[in-house]
């Protein structure tokens, strides 16, 4: 599966070469401008991928000693930007899975997933000053997953055992169910499309803002759609599990839409630079989302913040250690809490409330940059 999607990416991020590469009548100029303070023209490609791995064996362990483990997976990315005279189109995509496993498994339970996050984004501009600074632009975003996700961020279905009843002997009577489905790919999806104006007045910084930005987010699974957040301490209607819009009453969800559509203000600054003479690679990127229709229905509109860095070690020849971190607010979306063992032997959150989600991943990358030579 995840080949299939990086072969899709892959072919839209250069499907549009064929429409945009042209001679440019004004490339002479703009070399003895230094090609746009450093865009080159033509294509420039960066590329990273890592891996991550833990594994831990025990037999017949002390008391305290522990337990089988195995942790494992991966992150990449992939950015392109091509220049054309005035024309500049950015392109970036990044993607992690993480997987777990505590335990010898000798129950039902499968793998869970620590991390799984898609990330796709494209900007093509074109310059309207003479310096070259600010472009007219149009962002394109998409957020979203690859894999399925069941309760308890299990990655396949499993038998879960229902609370004990007791008989009129007094034993108990212990039922199970299948676990539920939480997510897959598209359900959620972010998707947005936003005209703007985007402000570079160098390699290292980006800011871009449209003031009408329309997004969607899409649940297109009705047995996701449908899912309520309730808070577990007083039993409040939080709102859908995903951010598409909902009806609750009667302390059940009784009509849901598969898409919320929004309009709305949209700010994303980038920062990426390197530090100790090329030893250290920084990015950061903050995004800012305000929906002016609160297309959720929520009972606040609040602004989404999304706020992503990246810091790289580099060890020897494109071979570093990445640390990668996430902070994610969303008021329509509210996070998990609780993590403890549940009734049934399972591990799992307990709790659902409004708040942030943070990640952070740690990981033996490599990468590389290729692309046009720097205009003499």
């Amino acid at each position: 599966m995840t080949n299939k999607f990086l072969i899709v990416f892959l072919a839209f991020l250069f499907a549009g070469t064929s429409i945009f590469a042209q001679d440019v009548k004004d490339t002479e100029k703009l070399k003895e401008k230094d090609a746009l303070k450093g865009y080159d023209e033509g294509w420039t490609v960066g590329t990273g991928f890592g891996l991550t791995l833990d594994q831990a064996a025990v037999w017949q362990p002390r008391a305290g000693a522990g337990d089988n483990s195995l942790k494992f997976g991966g992150l990449g990315n992939l950015q392109a930007t091509y220049k054309a005279g005035r024309f500049v189109w950015d392109n970036a995509g990044s993607m992690q899975l993480n997987f777990q496993r505590l335990g010898r498994n000798t129950g039902n339970q499968p793998f869970q997933k620590s991390l799984d996050e898609l990330r796709l984004n494209s900007r093509p501009g074109y310059a309207i000053t003479t310096d070259e600074k600010w472009y007219a632009a149009l962002d394109f975003g998409f957020l979203s997953q690859l894999l399925k996700t069941y309760e308890g961020n299990y990655l396949k279905n499993y038998q879960i055992d229902n609370p004990a009843v007791i008989d009129t002997s007094g034993m108990p009577i212990i039922t199970t169910r299948d676990a539920g489905l939480l997510s897959q790919m598209f359900s959620p999806a972010t998707i947005t499309i936003s005209p703007g104006v985007d402000w570079k007045p160098n390699t290292n910084f980006s800011l871009f803002f449209s003031p009408a930005a329309a997004r969607l987010v899409t649940v297109l699974n009705d047995e996701i759609a449908a899912l309520p957040a309730i808070n577990a301490e007083d039993g409040t209607y939080l709102g859908s599990l995903h951010g598409n819009p909902q009806t609750f009453e009667n302390g059940a969800v009784t009509a849901f839409d598969n898409v919320a559509f929004g309009l709305g203000a949209l700010a994303k600054a980038k920062y990426n630079n390197t530090f100790l003479e090329d030893r250290v690679s920084f990015t950061s990127e903050l995004n800012l989302y305000y929906d002016y229709l609160n297309s959720a229905k929520a009972d606040k509109n609040v602004p989404t913040v999304d706020w992503l860095t990246s810091t790289t070690f580099n060890i020897f020849k494109g071979i570093g250690v990445t640390l990668r971190t996430g902070a994610y607010y969303d008021y329509t979306k509210p996070v998990s809490t609780g993590w403890g063992e549940s009734a049934d032997g399972a591990f799992r959150y307990a709790e659902t409330k409004r708040g942030i989600m943070f990640t952070e991943t740690l990981a033996l990358t490599y990468s590389r940059v290729l692309g046009a030579k720097k205009a003499k």
